[in-house]
């Protein structure tokens, strides 16, 4: 019996995955185009459809990745560049 619950909840997390957010996608745009709309639904649905787009993260061009949020070669070449920072401000008295 719980392997069919599991099923059911497994097929039921797909269908809101696929079709549910289909249905709320185009439920937001015809909210956003339909002039009786009210202007609070319109807004709603239009920062809805800018806030899953990534309108609204704050994207600093500058901002350095977190090493957690870099690929390995990214971490490889920032430690590269770590290292050479650090030789050239402390070169080694042995070289």
């Amino acid at each position: 019996m719980a392997n069919s619950i599991e099923e059911r909840q497994r097929a039921l997390l797909e269908k809101i995955a696929t079709d549910g957010v289909e249905i709320a996608y185009r439920t937001a745009i015809d909210v956003c185009q339909d002039p009786k709309s009210t202007s609070p639904a319109r807004a709603t649905a239009a920062a809805t459809l800018f806030r899953v787009a990534g309108f609204f993260e704050r994207r600093d061009p500058t901002a350095i990745k977190e090493p957690h949020e870099m690929t390995s070669e990214e971490l490889a070449a920032s430690i590269r560049a770590i290292e050479g920072r650090a030789k050239a401000r402390n070169p080694d008295i042995f070289d």
